[in-house]
């Protein structure tokens, strides 16, 4: 199966961070607590010295399936999401955001929407606060260039083996499936 596009993806919520200017500079209030049903347990920064690095496409599944609030502190990226969720009427489709410094958009991320992105800028960092740890045999890729068929904006620089070697979206889907049911 291959994802369709989407205007927007259920579940995924858009919001601006706070930011306060004055003569100093700048204050910026990078998270939203609102939208996370579980704890928050980890707060983690990428760093992406290059332009046209893929991160991505990656998902926990449960117990450690996670919810994601995302946003770049510095830099521009193309961040793209694709639902998972067997019971979403988004299911199977993929959009994408800019999230850039400047612009202060943030991305809330529910669990069973997998995430990846490509730097746009050089030196592009972004902030995640994630709901659950990094349980590595939990953890899954997705195949950035497989048949989800999303097109990246700009030359590919850099990519993880993982990644690379990632799964299909119809296994990726039947995994996250399967660990509902072990709930």
């Amino acid at each position: 199966m291959t994802a369709n596009r989407a205007s927007e993806i259920d579940g995924v919520v858009v919001s601006k961070f706070e930011s306060m200017d004055d003569e100093r500079g700048k204050f910026v209030k990078l998270s939203q607590f609102a939208h996370f049903q579980g704890s928050l347990s980890t707060a983690a920064l990428s760093f992406n010295p290059n332009v046209g690095t893929v991160r991505g496409i990656h998902f926990q599944v449960e117990p450690f399936s996670e919810e994601k609030l995302v946003s770049c502190v510095q830099g521009s990226i193309f961040d793209a999401v694709v639902d998972l969720r067997p019971s979403s009427k988004t299911f199977g489709m993929w959009c994408s955001y800019e999230l850039t410094a400047d612009k202060g958009i943030q991305l809330f991320i529910p669990k069973g929407v997998a995430h990846g992105f490509q730097t746009l800028l050089p030196n592009s960092i972004i902030h995640y606060v994630l709901s659950s740890n990094h349980a590595p045999q939990h953890s899954f890729a997705i195949d950035p260039f497989g048949d989800l068929e999303i097109a990246w904006p700009t030359k590919v620089t850099s990519v993880s083996k993982r990644d690379l070697s990632g799964l299909s979206f119809s296994l990726a889907a039947r995994q996250f499936a399967e660990s509902l049911k072990k709930k």
